[in-house]
């Protein structure tokens, strides 16, 4: 057993059985203490990656390690400690603070850790469900709101549906090809092809990409914000990264790429009609974070590491700015009486010009705007489809994010350039708001203007 490559997630199990040994003697005044120290034990996870040994294999080769599946690690630990520093004090103020908030993102992210390195069916799917666990039961503790336990159960119902396909998926793999190990098959037939698409689809679910996407909205407008903030962020990196893996074994069918075209074009463009149509701007984050699962699929197209490249630096910039407008979000919620509504987000910026000021960026970026860094994934995902010779794809691409500009800029006007109806009292930023925001404000800014940065740790 190679205890060295399973470094990071020893680290992160250990700090999980400590904070829920402590929280076994602790009361609910205990918690903002219990979640301070919660949000140090991923970053102690984050230092053990600079002292694995890489490339390795360990658990009876189930788990591997590479110098990709430590990026993303690394980006996993520090959105997930971001989470933790910036939530306390959302749960205080809605007066529905239980302590087991303090481990289960970790339980969840120790989960999306193993997930990337899995090398193995088995592993893959205990991964999967040790994560979702915890974000069925995370999106459901808010107290006296019916609407999030709503949305924790049909998540955990269509999060079951996805269960069992990627069950079902397995099963044909092994068939076909007689191990659970993923390896280059190339006799292709009808179980692998299967196979094929029923581990995609499970994938595509828990991607929010259509046609699998229908738990999004109601989860993530149900879910506490500070929640829906790790649910936009967290997971999505592990899949990518998972999915660039698995590229690698499942390309060649002839119908892959057919698949993943009709699920970016999908996603891509009836999220972005349908963002249109709504009125609270948590719901229209979520079809936002389905369109987004669209532009993201391109990058899986085909076996193109300059694609792919682009792809996962996309990812991990999104992650980012999607955590750092829902903390911006879940500020704005400690104010009596704010509900997310579009109404309530007119003449912000004379009350709160900062929070206002950066939520922007965090749109604008979206929208892919330089010099913000999402434009750099979405012009390298671009020039990767057209290198691939994908030229359709590339224009359907450039088209939807043309029409989702509309729905961000509408937030943006009701913000700077409508005067509000309504009158809230100012929001008090905790520090721990105040640091999520300002790093994933920072990181947007600065690996827009400087992208080489993440770009060389990206190693196909």
């Amino acid at each position: 057993m190679n205890w060295n490559a399973l470094l990071p997630d020893i680290t992160l199990s250990l700090g999980i059985l400590i904070v829920f040994v402590l929280d076994l003697f602790s009361t609910k005044r205990h918690y903002r203490t219990l979640t301070y120290i919660s949000a140090f034990v991923p970053v102690f996870a984050f230092f053990s990656l600079f002292f694995v040994e890489y490339p390795a294999k360990s658990f009876f080769d189930l788990y591997k390690v590479s110098s990709l599946t430590l990026l993303g690690k690394a980006v996993l630990y520090v959105l997930t400690s971001l989470v933790l520093f910036s939530m306390h004090e959302y749960y205080e103020k809605k007066v529905s603070v239980y302590t087991e908030l303090s481990y289960l993102p970790l339980l969840s992210t120790l989960g999306l850790s193993l997930l990337i390195s899995s090398a193995n069916l088995v592993l893959l799917f205990l991964s999967l469900e040790l994560a979702s666990i915890g974000m069925y039961l995370m999106v459901s503790l808010l107290k006296d709101e019916y609407t999030s336990k709503e949305a924790g159960f049909k998540y955990l119902l269509i999060g079951a549906v996805g269960t069992s396909t990627l069950a079902l998926g397995s099963t044909f793999y092994y068939a076909s090809t007689g191990s659970l190990f993923f390896r280059e098959y190339r006799d292709e037939n009808t179980l692998f092809t299967l196979a094929m698409f029923l581990i995609i689809s499970a994938l595509a679910l828990k991607a929010s990409a259509v046609p699998y996407h229908f738990w999004t909205p109601d989860a993530y407008e149900g879910a506490p914000t500070p929640i829906t903030g790790y649910l936009s962020s967290v997971p999505k990196v592990a899949l990518y990264f998972l999915l660039v893996d698995l590229l690698s074994y499942f390309y060649h069918v002839k119908q892959w790429l057919i698949l993943v075209a009709i699920i970016s074009l999908l996603s891509m463009f009836y999220a972005n009609i349908v963002a249109y149509a709504q009125r609270s701007v948590k719901r229209l984050l979520a079809y936002s974070t389905i369109a987004h699962a669209g532009y993201f699929f391109l990058g899986i197209s085909v076996a193109d590491p300059q694609l792919q490249r682009a792809l996962l630096f996309y990812v991990i910039l999104y992650a980012f700015a999607s955590l750092g407008s829902f903390t911006i979000m879940s500020a704005l919620e400690k104010k009596e009486g704010f509900s997310h509504h579009i109404l309530d987000y007119r003449g912000l910026f004379k009350e709160h010009p900062v929070l206002s000021s950066l939520f922007a960026l965090f749109l604008f970026a979206f929208i892919g705007i330089p010099p913000m860094a999402l434009f750099v994934g979405k012009l390298g995902l671009f020039i990767g489809l057209v290198n691939s010779f994908l030229l359709p794809l590339a224009l359907a691409f450039v088209i939807a994010s043309i029409v989702s500009a509309g729905y961000y800029l509408r937030v943006i006007v009701s913000m700077f350039l409508e005067e509000g109806e309504k009158r809230y009292p100012p929001t008090r930023v905790s520090g721990g708001e105040a640091l999520t925001i300002l790093l994933c404000s920072l990181i947007i800014l600065i690996l827009g203007i400087f992208p080489h940065l993440l770009y060389d740790l990206i190693e196909l």
